[in-house]
């Protein structure tokens, strides 16, 4: 994702892990204040998003989730730029199927709590902020040696060892294309409407099983997918069944069969990388 963000702005400043310990706040404010000029916003794109992970490591999924966006955030209300930080559609249980902005949050497991803390600092920040929730992330793999695999990647992976896969049917999310989200952050930026809470992910939603046809489908994938239950894969994090995330402030991003036929078909749009 933020690799997609560095290619809209391409004089922006970027660090990878290698680079900076995010979690040393007073380095991270020094090499902050340090940029001459000052930025024109900040986006943040460190999360710790291993969902079962959280379980266990609360303290590293609170410290990222929650204790940087909150630093993040008071360094930028000091500086007087925006912050973008970007959180989940699992802050929410699930009850009520679709949620928009201002619907109570209600996670289910410590990583959606640790996100939730994070919205919640940054809104206590003073500072102008942008909360931009989203949910299944897919597209060209990060450059980091580190960067986690999308999950039509890991379907991609799987169909070339297998003429069926089992995949979740009742667990339904939104999808988000990394470069339909890095656009509609720019255009965010551009817009510079009130602070607060925004919902971007491309139009729609789907299981897990429904994602992974589609994706077999466009790819030409000779293999079958196979509905189960949540309850074939125990899992250690509660998840929602149903969160899909309703967006009332910004414009419509595309459907996202849409956005997966141009990723599988073409890498991507003109100037990115492709992923086939």
């Amino acid at each position: 994702m933020g690799g997609q963000l560095l290619k809209l702005y391409p004089d922006a400043t970027g660090w990878d892990r290698e680079e900076i310990d995010a979690t040393d706040f007073p380095t991270l404010r020094a090499r902050l204040t340090s940029l001459d000029p000052l930025p024109g916003a900040v986006v943040n794109c460190v999360a710790f998003n291993d969902v079962d992970g959280a379980e266990d490591r609360r303290e590293q999924a609170f410290l990222l989730n929650a204790a940087l966006p909150g630093a993040l955030a008071r360094i930028t209300a000091e500086l007087g730029v925006p912050l973008v930080h970007f959180s989940t559609n699992y802050v929410f249980d699930g009850a009520r199927d679709e949620y928009a902005e201002a619907d109570e949050p209600a996670p289910l497991s410590v990583y959606g709590r640790s996100k939730l803390a994070g919205e919640r600092s940054i809104a206590e920040s003073g500072g102008a902020w942008y909360v931009v929730r989203t949910a299944v992330i897919f597209g060209p793999k990060g450059e980091s040696a580190l960067s986690k695999k999308s999950f039509v990647d890991i379907m991609l992976d799987l169909s070339k060892k297998r003429s069926s896969i089992e995949v979740v049917s009742d667990e339904i999310n939104n999808l988000t294309y990394a470069p339909d989200l890095a656009a509609a952050t720019r255009g965010l930026l551009e817009a510079a409407p009130p602070s607060g809470i925004y919902h971007l992910t491309n139009s729609g939603g789907a299981s897990w099983y429904e994602c992974a046809a589609e994706t077999f489908r466009i790819a030409g994938r000779n293999v079958s997918a196979i509905p189960v239950p949540a309850a074939r894969f125990p899992r250690k994090a509660r998840r929602p069944a149903k969160a899909l995330l309703r967006n009332t402030k910004q414009p419509a991003l595309r459907p996202w069969q849409d956005a997966l036929r141009e990723f599988l078909k073409w890498g991507g749009p003109p100037g990115l990388p492709s992923g086939r």
